[in-house]
């Protein structure tokens, strides 16, 4: 395996897929004034946004301000001696696993990427190594099947142990379980190799079993030309809803930049009790959690992690962020920002179908991805155009969040107020239409 560096200024030959888990910065006086603790239950349920309008939530939430994002000139971390693992430990997975194998008897994979193999393991119970001192609380049931995500390089190491103390982190923040695919610890004598939840089935695989299904629908009708790939306008803003509450979450409640949003690092969990596979649109029977974390940083700690942008995909990746000047620096980072403008593109891709979000060669969609705030110009213009109207929902949804100025891009704040007040005038205007 090739222990070199990417370099950042080389293209891949397809999109680069970092592993598929399975796959501003708050002031001190407003963090001592609202704890992580205090943040109710119900916080970040979807479809409702209650700290928009508690009472009891802090100020710098019930009106989001620039102050809550990093300023776009702010690209790079400053150096400080504080250690992230000083405020959060890692844990020690709790239990023993066994890489499973496939049916050709090598090791089962749920996929790979720039950094990391993540492998599909069994689960045991861990040897005790003292058989006079008993558990000091109840054993919990084991997970059948596990992620076990491994550095494939080298230099994947440190980009793996950043990872594991962030996903420890978000999972001390009230309702992590609903944004975050869970983190059950470390193993390894360095601490590189993470535990997650299985959950192989990700946004990426739903679209692309979706564009093909509605390929192959138009060729006996057209009655669904002008409707989102994945159902109608009312099943996308639901998906929006929940994606752009759990970025509002990470942002304003855990102070974390994903880095890399994009439809494979969001895996779909299956809701309890729903019938997968059932109705018309399975997206209905699943929960979207966020997923890889390897590109992520704290706003609330300045410790500086490697620059992890040249693994990124490019055509997801916000415009300001693909300059060479910022690919180079060792301290470039993303920003609240730029997490909104992924998001954006990927909701666009959940309605067009279009994984590689542009048309064209490889080269030819890098060099549109470098002037990302005209996809939604350049997606109305192709094969899938008919999906996004100008003036319609999708356009009104999604038109702040692409923005060239990083600075006057709506917060996921701001953004899910949008998606809320949109949803509500669509089943309006539909009540009205079916009334009549």
């Amino acid at each position: 395996m090739d222990s070199s560096p990417r370099n950042p200024m080389l293209f891949d030959q397809g999109l680069s897929t970092p592993p598929t888990t399975p796959t501003t910065a708050w002031k001190e006086n407003s963090k001592s004034q609202f704890s992580h603790g205090s943040v109710p239950a119900s916080a970040m349920t979807p479809p409702s946004s209650p700290w928009l309008s508690k009472s009891s939530a802090p100020p710098s939430l019930i009106t989001p301000t620039h102050e809550t994002r990093r300023p776009s000139s702010q690209l790079s971390r400053s150096t400080t001696n504080e250690d992230l693992s000083q405020e959060t430990s890692t844990p020690q997975c709790p239990f023993d696993f066994e890489i499973l194998k496939n049916e050709r008897g090598r090791d089962a994979t749920f996929g790979s990427g720039a950094w990391s193999i993540v492998f599909k393991a069994s689960t045991h119970p861990r040897t005790s190594t003292s058989l006079v001192t008993p558990p000091t609380s109840p054993t919990k049931s084991l997970p059948a099947v596990v992620a076990v995500k491994k550095p494939c390089r080298r230099d994947a190491n440190a980009i793996l142990r950043t990872e594991a103390q962030i996903l420890s982190y978000l999972h001390t923040v009230p309702c992590s379980n609903k944004y975050v695919v869970p983190f059950y610890g470390t193993t390894g004598p360095d601490g590189s190799t993470l535990v997650l939840d299985a959950i192989p089935y990700s946004l990426e695989d739903h679209i692309r079993k979706y564009a093909y299904e509605a390929r192959e629908e138009l060729k006996s009708s057209l009655s669904t030309m002008h409707e989102p790939i994945l159902g109608s306008v009312s099943q996308w803003l639901d998906l929006a809803n929940s994606l752009v509450s759990g970025l509002a979450w990470l942002h304003n409640i855990a102070c974390v930049v994903h880095g890399d949003v994009k439809p494979g690092n969001v895996l779909l969990r299956p809701r309890a009790g729903d019938s997968v596979g059932s109705g018309t649109q399975a997206i209905e029977g699943y929960e979207p959690v966020y997923a890889d974390f390897s590109s992520s940083t704290r706003l609330d700690d300045d410790t500086i992690t490697p620059n992890t942008l040249a693994a990124v995909t490019r055509e997801y990746t916000a415009p300001e962020l693909l300059s060479s000047k910022v690919l180079r620096d060792p301290n470039s980072c993303a920003t609240t920002s730029s997490d909104v403008f992924s998001l954006a593109v990927t909701l666009l891709v959940a309605v067009t179908g279009e994984l590689h979000v542009y048309g064209g060669s490889v080269f030819q969609r890098q060099l549109m991805a470098t002037q990302g705030w005209l996809v939604l110009s350049h997606v109305r213009n192709g094969e899938q155009g008919s999906r996004v109207p100008m003036g319609g929902v999708v356009e009104k949804v999604l038109e702040r969040a692409v923005l060239k100025d990083d600075l006057e891009r709506v917060n996921a704040l701001e953004w899910l107020e949008i998606v809320e007040q949109t949803k509500t005038k669509t089943k309006t205007t539909k009540k009205k239409h079916d009334f009549r």
